[in-house]
């Protein structure tokens, strides 16, 4: 079976949506919006691993949204979204397979 990796880039401040929270972590039915993406990857059977791209500052949040889910050690994304996306692909293992 090929390894596959769910990389999901959450790295960005929510500006554009306005309000004191990103948009990552607001809550909808209970839990951070992050936590519904990385549950519904880790339930999916051909999924082996999720990694998490997060925005500098945004450690504390993450490790509250996503307690207790296995996603790695967070990786620190960039300015740009662009810069986001390279960190999480140059943190990912050769010969994975990604869905982004």
């Amino acid at each position: 079976m090929e390894r596959v990796t769910a990389l999901i880039v959450a790295a960005g401040s929510g500006t554009r949506m306005g309000g004191e929270t990103a948009k990552q972590y607001r809550r909808l039915a209970g839990k951070p919006l992050l936590r519904h993406a990385v549950e519904a990857l880790i339930g999916h059977p051909r999924i082996t691993a999720v990694r998490v791209v997060i925005g500098t500052g945004q450690e504390e949040q993450a490790a509250s949204a996503l307690a207790g889910l296995d996603v790695g050690d967070f990786i620190l994304g960039g300015a740009e979204r662009a810069d986001s996306v390279r960190a999480g692909l140059d943190s990912v293992e050769e010969g994975v397979v990604l869905v982004h």
